[in-house]
């Protein structure tokens, strides 16, 4: 929890209230049962001196453990500019920066005193009669302070390389220092709620109005500033805003989503139609313009490997779709007065082809066993976000946003629960092994340990304790990142030898594959990855009938045989005695037709005459009932048969809806009411008899 500064109120004049403010600080303290205790300092240290010493600041109760680990040489931060505002003003930033804990004590003594020992000359030589750095014009001074670290002989760029996409330029920090300091200084002084401003801050309103977002993301801003027109802007953050508070179903990253294609529409438009200040007159000749130059910008500017340009004009018409019909609906003022389905209609928005059943991203085998042999040399902080990923399916921002309550013991099982943020499931139950429950063991301790109400309010286990990310969760970013350096570093590559990119969400991906390659269920499987519906469920179960069916393959290549008429094993060469056709017509048989039993599986159900066909001899041998000789519930292990015949059937009758099979639908739900009858009673420690009146008369038992 960062120390609560005051706000700029303008009650006083600006530079005024800053005065007011750098004439206290404030000290917290951490009690012993992780509360925070903040007691206001008044001492104007920060405001009359000019010269900052390490020193002093260090002796703060807050600042004591990073000073006894400060090793630079650096001691004082300098505040040399001519006019004396500003100094005051860059102060202020500084003394925000360092207490809201934003800035290391190294940052502010060394990397940034660095830089603004660079930024006191460029100012009081290029604007010395400078009174505000608000007075600025910000882009021009910019390039200015670009031209002059060039001609100091300072570099403002620099050359990164990305494992994937290969060497690119960036800016370097000096560079961008001008405007970190003025949007801090902006951003710190403006008095203004958080809605009324043109870019707002989701960590303000998250704290303000209980705005949620996910915390393992860095995507805190929505900038408005981009639609030039202030009435549409209004209305525009109006309507954002409203949806945001409704929390139904717009989230965060919902509005991020809609401003991406709202800005440019309305750009387009307004460049279209210069003089309106409202969507009033909006025409379906407006719109069609603007679906051409959709194209126009998917065919020009997506060009990457994985662009989907169809999907981009899509979402952009799905949004602005959406939006137009809101504001006709809520009546706002720049609303069309045309209807928005005479505006866009359905055959605008282009069909999105299917990816094929083998691209889902999934981790190969090949690629699972380099990885998992070198996995000890990755990160050790990303090691327990893997296996978590990799063992439970799910999402990164949902193991990223796991807390210290999140394992649970029943029954000798270990279970994670969990929140799911996507599809809204609250108490989301996923089963875990006993390895993976002593990690989390691990970590839940640790986390308990080294937290307190400053450091860790939420009392996650995968947190940043200090520094800009304080209070919140590692970043997805920073994972991926790391996980790409470990393949790099140990050379984890694809079957073509190329080195395997990894992403996050293929560790979700290949769990609900290999539950389903281990016989779990469909529907199983969709509970377990908490999916909202069971498309997606069915994307991985139709990959491993593809699986299913290589393997099918493979096996009648290697060796096929069948019973003669005397019930002896012989080979069928699969070449010559079976043709491509009759192999194709096997496979379907096997697919949709054969029935499991625990002999093997039975194609009897083509026909329907075998009179075992719905059960295993054993419970309807006997006129269709069960055998007066069965007993069941003497074995241990009778339990673990039916809950294993509970499964099995239930994964039959699934399958057969998918392909409209109601006579197999129908026979298992009569079959599946009998395991239930039957593993109920010994559950309950009974024992079950095929026929008890035989047994009676045998004992001479009587009516």
């Amino acid at each position: 929890m960062k120390s609560k500064q005051k706000v700029l109120t303008g009650e006083f004049g600006f530079h005024d209230q800053l005065q007011e403010e750098l004439s206290s600080y404030c000290v917290k303290n951490i009690n012993g049962d992780g509360s925070i205790t903040i007691h206001e300092i008044k001492d104007s240290y920060f405001l009359v001196n000019n010269v900052w010493s390490i020193q002093f600041i260090g002796e703060i109760k807050q600042f004591r453990e990073m000073w006894k680990k400060y090793k630079n040489s650096r001691k004082n931060v300098y505040f040399k500019f001519v006019n004396p505002t500003l100094n005051l003003e860059v102060k202020f930033v500084w003394y925000h920066s360092l207490f809201n804990e934003e800035w290391s004590l190294c940052s502010v003594f060394n990397g940034f005193a660095n830089h603004l020992s660079k930024l006191t000359k460029f100012i009081n030589e290029k604007y010395p009669k400078l009174y505000s750095l608000m007075d600025l014009e910000l882009d021009k001074a910019e390039r200015e302070w670009w031209f002059w670290l060039h001609e100091q002989g300072v570099e403002t760029h620099s050359t990164s390389q990305d494992i994937k996409y290969g060497e690119y330029t960036v800016k370097r920090t000096v560079a961008n220092f001008l405007r970190l300091i003025h949007s801090k200084l902006c951003v710190l002084t403006d008095p203004r709620d958080e809605w009324e401003k043109d870019r707002w801050d989701v960590r303000v309103l998250y704290d303000q109005y209980g705005v949620d977002y996910i915390k393992s993301t860095s995507k805190y801003y929505l900038d408005f500033n981009k639609i030039k027109q202030l009435k549409i802007r209004e209305q525009v953050k109006q309507y954002i805003k409203l949806r945001l508070l409704s929390k139904n179903n717009f989230t965060w990253a919902t509005s991020i989503h809609y401003l991406r294609y709202l800005r440019p529409f309305l750009s387009f438009i307004f460049l279209q139609e210069p003089t309106w200040d409202d969507l009033n007159n909006l025409k379906r000749s407006h719109i069609e313009k603007y679906i051409q130059s959709l194209h126009e910008y998917t065919q020009n500017n997506l060009t990457q490997k994985n662009a989907h340009p169809e999907k981009y004009v899509r979402d952009a018409l799905k949004v602005l779709g959406k939006f137009l019909e809101d504001i006709q609906r809520y009546e706002y003022e720049l609303a069309p007065k045309t209807h928005v389905r005479l505006l866009i209609f359905p055959e605008d928005k282009p069909k999105l082809k299917k990816k094929p059943i083998d691209k889902i991203d999934y981790i190969p085998d090949y690629v699972l066993d380099q990885f998992f042999t070198h996995i000890n040399d990755l990160n050790k902080e990303v090691i327990p976000v893997v296996w978590i990923a990799y063992k439970t399916g799910l999402r990164i921002s949902d193991v990223l946003g796991l807390t210290s309550n999140c394992l649970e013991k029943l029954n000798s099982k270990y279970s994670i629960i969990t929140d799911i943020e996507k599809t809204y499931v609250k108490g989301h139950r996923v089963p875990i092994d006993e390895d993976l429950a002593n990690i989390l063991a691990v970590l839940i301790h640790k986390s308990k340990e080294n937290s307190n109400h400053d450091n860790n309010p939420d009392g996650l286990i995968f947190i940043r304790y200090k520094g800009k990310r304080k209070g919140r969760p590692f970043s997805q970013g920073w994972v991926q990142i790391e996980l790409n350096k470990f393949a790099y570093k140990k050379n984890i590559t694809d079957e073509n030898g190329d080195i395997f990119h990894f992403t996050i969400h293929q560790f979700r991906h290949t769990y609900a594959v290999k539950m389903l390659n281990g016989g779990a269920d469909i529907l199983t499987v969709q509970e377990l990855l908490a999916h909202a519906s069971p498309e997606m469920t069915l994307r991985y179960a139709k990959l491993l009938d593809d699986t299913k069916r290589k393997a099918f393959e493979a096996v009648m290549n290697q060796g096929v045989f069948s019973f003669d008429l005397n019930g002896e094993v012989q080979e069928i060469k699969a070449g010559e005695d079976i043709p491509e056709d009759i192999l194709q017509a096997l496979w379907q048989d096997h697919k949709l037709n054969a029935m499991e039993n625990n002999y093997g599986t039975c194609h009897a159900r083509l026909s329907g005459n075998c009179p075992y066909m719905d059960e295993a001899p054993c419970l309807t041998c006997n006129g269709g009932s069960p055998c007066k000789d069965l007993a069941i519930g003497f074995s241990d292990f009778d339990i673990g048969k039916y809950e294993d015949h509970l499964r099995r059937t239930t994964r039959n009758i699934e399958l057969a809806k998918q392909y409209g099979r109601e006579d197999i639908v129908e026979k298992g739900a009569k079959n599946l009411k009998r395991y239930e009858e039957i593993l109920c009673k010994l559950k309950e420690g009974n024992i079950i008899f095929g026929r008890m009146e035989r047994i009676k008369r045998k004992h001479g038992v009587r009516k």
